[in-house]
Formats: C-alpha cells, structure tokens, sequence
C-alpha cells in the first residue's frame, strides 16, 4: 500500500479548526438573530398600525374598568392596580392644564402611581407608599428609562389615538396610555441570540465529533473483521491524519500477513510435493540397491564381469540416493527455517573464486566445453561459509551441464564493482524438443545461500539466452 505523500494534518489541528468555525458561527448566529429580531419589532410589532391598535385596546379595557368601578380620579390605588397588571403600561391623567395622575411602569423592577398635586410638583417630591405621590430619582438607569419613556410620550402627545376622553365619576378627563412591552421582545430577543449562538456552537461540534465517531467505527469494524480472519478484507478508510496513518498501517500489516501466510502455504506445498516425490524417488533406488546388495551378499553372480556389473548397478542407485538426499537439502534451506545458521569466516575472494570455479571449468573443458572465463585479479577479503559457497557453484555449474548448449561457449566473468564482488554466468539455452519441467529449486538454493551470506542473486531469461548474476560484499573491519 502506497504512503500518503502529502502531510498529514494533525487531528488537534482540525479540532481546533472547528472550535474556531464553531465559535464563528456562534457569533454569527448570535449577531444573525439580533439583527432580525430587532428588525422584525421594529418594523411589525412597532408599526405604526401595531401600537395603535394595542392602545386603543389598552383604553377600551381601562375605559371599562373606570366605568365598572365606577372610578373617580382621585382612586390613585385602584388606577395603579390596573397599570400594574398590564404589561409595562405607563398612564397619564390630565385635566386642560396639567397631569393628574402618572401612575405605571418606570423601570424593568418597579411599579407605582401619582396623585399629582401644584405644591408637590414644585418641590418635586417622590413618595414611595403605593398610592402616593412619585416622579423619577436621580439614578442612572431609571434617568435612561426617563429618556427613553420621555421619547415615547411625546411621541403619543403627538399621535391622537394614544390619548382619548374618558369620564370618571368626578369628571371628564384625558386619558393618555403608553406601554413598553417591545422592551420583553428585546430581551427575549437578546436571550434567543445567545441560545442560538450556544446551539450552533454545540451543533456543528457534535457533527465534528459523530464524524470522527463514524471514522472510529468503520475502522474499528474492518479491523474486528480482519482479527477474525477475513485477510481479503481491506482497509478503506483514507484520511490525512492519524486515523488514515493508522488506518495505512493496519492496511500494511494485513498485506505482510497475507504474504507471509501465503510463503507459508508455499512452503507447504512445496514440503508436501517433496516429500511425495522423495518417497518415491527414494524407493525405487533404494530397493534395486538393496536387491543387488543381497545377490553380491549371496554371491549370486558368475565370474569377476558380473561382480563388476552388480557393483556398477549398486554405484548408480547410490548416487541416485546422494542426488536425492543433496536435493532434499536444497528444499530445506529454501523454505525452512528464515534465521537458518551459517558459519562464515574472512577469505581471499580470489583465491577461494579460482579454486571453486576453476574446479568446474577444467571438467567442462575435458568435457570438450568452450569457456571463456575471466577470473578475479584482484585480492580483496570477503566474509562466506565456504562450504556452502561450494553448494552454489556446484549447483549453478550442473544447471550449465543440464541445460546449457555445448556447442555455444559459456562465459563467466568475475569483477570488482562498487564495493563487491561481481561475478557472471551466461550461456546459451540447449535447444531441446521434449523440455523436462524444472523446479528451478537449484536456483532458489542459490539465491537463498547468497542473501545468507549478505549479498544479491538474480538470474535472466532472455529468448536463447540464460543470465546468473550474484553479487558479494567485499569484508571490511568495522
């Protein structure tokens, strides 16, 4: 599985991210909701249409109440009872000269009433018993109430339809209503901005977090089923983080699992194969070898020629045996034990290379082989378990005998390269019509003992042509 080249972007970072998105939208959504709220009582419920139809109701109602109760203007109690109960209603009571009675809202904490008198209003006296006599104090906010209140009665003085003449017990008076419950919508509307801000905020962090959630799970589920054995199962997740990187690493770990099963199975198969052939393989030489055994034990034979002749029959079934036994070997090392010991030691590379080559080459050459063979010139130590460096010339060597063409030449060449030994076997493929199947376990020897002593080994095919090249580390103290 390939890497993710880009980089990964930390899961802290995106959560910060989204704490910072999320605060935006809080803001955005707080600022959202004022701004309409607003808009929509300043245009709809503070229409001009609006407070007057609500005036007019708020005078019919205190109208009827005068009439029930059949109140005189002087009743301050019972008139500030009634402002009381409606909501943020401020009432005036005036003759043609001057107010009356000023009773109703003030500010957001308290309600009272005025029974206005000349000598009071001169001294500008505020009393607190319900009933009495009021007018504003100096605090600040209750001033800011003041203006704001001050803004709305002129507002009504000038609009006839908050004012209307109503008649009390004692005399026919105008009565003028204005009420402030726009000030509860601007307060709902400020409570509602800061609750959508705290549901946006909340919102888009619970996406964020069931997304992750949903991320956890998949993982987690394709995980559970590669735990229970479903290897072809792969991980799909792709995400540039540490879920993906975990994501790729469990991918990673599934792909070497299924390749080491599979070597495995290989191996498996390639021990049961042997052993059904060397069962085989191994009787049939055996018994001819032990058959005759017996007959020269017997002394079943005629003369010194048919000794002779059971000796060469015994001789030929017991390299039959070596052959078979060195080929047992082979498969061993191939797909036995990975951590399988050798016991190298330093040597001249060019001596220990003239000796195991040169061997082979003067046998191909009485043989009437053409080798053209370019040796090492050079004394440079390596690091190898002669023993088993033997195994593989001699194994490369009889895959020359059995396969190559002894009409073409065979060239071996030997070199120093980049800090190794380089050596090459090349030789033309024997044109054969009916090819015998091949293992190629002899090969896989080979490439088995070079990768134990450090090196590299690879063979090429190419139309007539086949290619053994093994490459070995020149030893240098550490």
């Amino acid at each position: 599985m390939t890497k993710n080249p880009r980089k990964p972007l930390s899961l802290r970072i995106k959560f910060l991210f989204m704490l910072v998105a999320a605060l935006a939208l809080a803001v955005l959504l707080w600022w959202l909701t004022c701004i309409l709220g607003e808009a929509a009582i300043e245009n709809i419920y503070m229409s001009e249409a609006a407070q007057e139809e609500r005036a007019a109701a708020l005078l019919d109602d205190f109208e009827e109440y005068v009439r029930s109760v059949n109140l005189s203007v002087r009743q301050a109690k019972e008139i500030s009872r009634w402002a009381k109960h409606q909501n943020r209603v401020n009432l005036k009571i005036s003759d043609e000269d001057e107010i009356v009675v000023d009773s109703g809202w003030w500010d957001s904490n308290d309600y009272y009433s005025a029974f206005e008198f000349e000598e009071e209003y001169e001294a500008q006296e505020h009393t607190e018993e319900e009933g009495g006599l009021g007018i504003f104090d100096g605090d600040a906010e209750q001033e800011q109430d003041a203006e704001y209140a001050d803004s709305r009665m002129k507002l009504a003085i000038e609009k006839d339809a908050f004012t209307r003449k109503i008649r009390f017990s004692d005399g026919v008076y105008y009565v003028t209503v204005l009420e402030y419950s726009e000030l509860s919508l601007y307060n709902t509307v400020t409570i509602s901005s800061y609750a959508m801000a705290i549901a946006g905020f909340m919102a888009l962090m619970l996406l964020y977090h069931q997304h992750i959630i949903k991320h956890i799970i998949r993982l987690s589920g394709e995980v559970e089923s590669i735990a229970h054995g479903n290897l072809n199962g792969a991980i799909t997740m792709r995400r540039r983080d540490e879920m993906g990187i975990l994501a790729e690493d469990v991918d990673v770990m599934r792909t070497s699992i299924m390749q080491q099963m599979r070597a495995e199975q290989e191996a498996w198969n390639a021990n049961s194969e042997l052993i059904t052939r060397m069962s085989h393989d191994i009787r049939t030489p055996l018994t001819v070898l032990l058959g005759f055994l017996e007959l020269l034990d017997e002394g079943h034979y005629s003369e010194d020629e048919g000794y002779q002749s059971y000796l060469n029959i015994c001789k030929e079934n017991a390299y039959q045996l070596k052959e078979l036994a060195d080929k047992l070997f082979q498969y061993f090392l191939v797909f036995g034990h990975k951590m399988y010991e050798m016991n190298p030691e330093v040597v001249d590379a060019r001596m220990m290379l003239s000796q195991l080559v040169g061997e082979h080459v003067m046998l191909l050459q009485e043989r009437d082989w053409e080798i053209r063979d370019r040796p090492l010139t050079e004394s440079v130590p390596i690091k190898v378990d002669a023993v088993y460096l033997k195994r593989l010339f001699d194994n490369l060597f009889s895959n020359i005998e059995k396969y190559a063409d002894p009409d073409r030449p065979v060239e071996i060449s030997q070199r120093m390269e980049s800090g190794q030994i380089h050596i090459i076997l090349k030789n033309d493929i024997r044109p054969d019509p009916n090819p015998v199947e091949s293992t190629n376990i002899g090969l896989k020897t080979c490439e088995r003992i070079v990768e134990l002593m450090g090196g590299t080994f690879r063979t090429t095919k190419e139309k007539t042509v086949f290619l053994a090249e093994l490459r070995l580390p020149i030893y240098r103290e550490k």
